[in-house]
């Protein structure tokens, strides 16, 4: 039994946990100084396999995020995985949300801390001594500028206006 406690920790990092799905809003484009809203779906995993001739049962749960928003910035972790925002509700500061100061393309992820335990052959779940970090696939959010000017007249009036 000390054998299998000795090894769990290294079994666990190494099984195929998902850190979750990670969402952008708005995606893929956002504006320079805007409020760009981000969340993460992650959720309790479970995982059997043996080991040393002892059937293992490994639940892993989520518990804290580490945001990587791709220009330097970070934040976490924290327990905040981050939520959905309606369309009118776009634009609203959350607590994962960003504020790009450069325009650009950047890769955005989130780190996924999960704490696990285990059980030998259907005994009673034991905590696991350390946790697991599993990363997000990365995503692409493009950062724009956009201008906004006074016009008088359409197109069709003055084709050679400003945005014609």
């Amino acid at each position: 039994m000390d054998e299998i406690a000795e090894r769990i920790l290294t079994e666990f990092q190494s099984q195929p946990i998902v850190a979750g799905e990670l969402t952008l809003q708005p995606s893929p484009h956002t504006l320079i100084r805007a409020n760009t809203n981000f969340f993460v779906e992650s959720k309790t995993q479970e995982f059997d396999f043996e080991l040393l001739g002892q059937k293992i049962h490994i639940t892993a749960t989520p518990t804290e995020y580490t945001w990587n928003y791709g220009d330097g910035e970070t934040y976490g972790p924290t327990t905040d995985s981050g939520y959905f925002l309606r369309d009118d509700e776009l634009g609203e500061e959350t607590h994962t949300s960003h504020q790009y100061q450069e325009t650009g393309d950047y890769q955005v992820s989130v780190k996924v801390h999960f704490k696990g335990e285990y059980s030998v052959n259907g005994g009673t779940m034991i905590p696991i001594d350390g946790r697991g970090e599993f990363t997000t696939p990365s995503q692409l959010i493009s950062v724009w500028k956009s201008e906004s000017r006074l016009v008088s007249g359409t197109c069709l009036e003055n084709p050679d206006g400003w945005a014609c």
